[in-house]
């Protein structure tokens, strides 16, 4: 637009590296341009924005992270949007899509990077939990990687968050008996009455190890692990023989300035068990069979796909991001944006 810069667009930046959880004083948000998309590319307006614990890894003051986030950066995010304008054949205006565009609501990415979504098969803030990299993670981790048994037991640390309630539930699919660990007794009741967990444990409520050896008098065969630190080592004490603990995120330790490695880890050679480590991406081939039956155990009913949808402008994501911490929200965190202004 030739003559006069449109400045529809809000984008939330990083201000200073966060100390402890990050907080609304550590982003800055400012009007910015719409970006015009060039050859190749489109524009996309954001509806949903996902609010997720692993932000706050690349945000730390550290090397070691290949995307890291600087101060004066825009924030990393994937949306679920619309395409507004298309240069590029594969996309046209009004075209549902997975964006990696940051916290802003209009931006211009490459069409390579963008991922059309059916809303035949779901609505569009599912494509960001369900059946978005939330949904994937915990299938490939269930069905490729732990491969839990009919009548073995599975742990699932952070039990309520996007990841982990999906997790739960694809478990008992395959059989197994399911002890979820989470910070309330409320999202106890939660996981037991609304998601079919055997045993919900809150973590807050006495030793932990003890209550895990109650809960699973046969041992732990696998320990699918999203929270790290503390609640993992409790876990790894009980671990049976040859059981297997995946290694999916570590919430407790993204916000501490030194990480902790687990301290019970002799327990893995005692028991012939084994630690691994876990990326969804290295399934991205497998994508669209793993939607398609995601999306068709949550039609019948089989699973569900818990999300707590916030609704604010682009403004509001700082304080979202501090909520995820909050421990309130239950499934995937979403942020609701209001149609844009024309």
């Amino acid at each position: 637009m030739s003559g006069h810069h449109d400045f529809r667009n809000r984008q939330v930046l990083l201000k200073r590296v966060p100390e402890g959880v990050a907080g609304p004083d550590d982003f800055e948000v400012r009007p910015a341009p719409v970006p015009e998309p060039q050859a190749g590319q489109v524009l996309v307006e954001a509806h949903y924005l996902q609010v997720e614990a692993a932000l706050r890894l690349i945000v730390r003051d550290s090397k070691d992270f290949l995307f890291r986030v600087k101060p004066g950066d825009l924030i990393r995010n994937t949306v679920a949007g619309v395409v507004q304008r298309s240069e590029h054949p594969d996309f046209k205006a009004g075209d549902a899509v997975l964006a990696p565009i940051g916290v802003q609501r209009l931006g211009v990415i490459d069409a390579g990077a963008v991922q059309r979504c059916d809303t035949g098969l779901a609505p569009l803030p599912r494509w960001l939990g369900g059946l978005g990299i939330t949904g994937l993670t915990a299938y490939f981790a269930m069905f490729t990687e732990c491969r839990p048994q009919p009548g073995q037991t599975v742990v699932i640390n952070g039990a309520a968050g996007g990841v982990g309630s999906i997790a739960g539930q694809l478990a008992k699919l395959a059989g197994a008996r399911v002890i979820g660990i989470t910070g309330s007794a409320e999202k106890c009741r939660w996981l037991v009455d609304e998601l079919g967990f055997d045993v919900a444990i809150n973590h807050h409520d006495g030793d932990l190890y003890e209550q895990l050896v109650a809960a699973a008098p046969d041992r732990i065969d696998v320990i699918f692990d999203n929270v790290g630190g503390e609640i993992l080592d409790a876990s790894l004490r009980w671990i049976a023989l040859h059981g297997m603990v995946l290694l999916c995120g570590s919430t407790s330790q993204y916000t501490q300035a030194e990480m902790k490695g687990p301290k019970e880890y002799i327990w893995l050679g005692t028991m012939r068990a084994r630690m691994q480590g876990f990326v969804v991406f290295d399934y991205a081939d497998q994508y669209d069979l793993a939607r398609r039956r995601l999306a068709a155990w949550a039609k019948s009913g089989a699973i569900k796909f818990p999300e707590t949808i916030l609704d604010g402008d682009v403004d509001a994501f700082p304080a979202a991001f501090q909520q995820l911490y909050d421990g309130v929200h239950r499934g995937k965190l979403l942020l609701r944006l209001p149609p844009a202004q024309a």
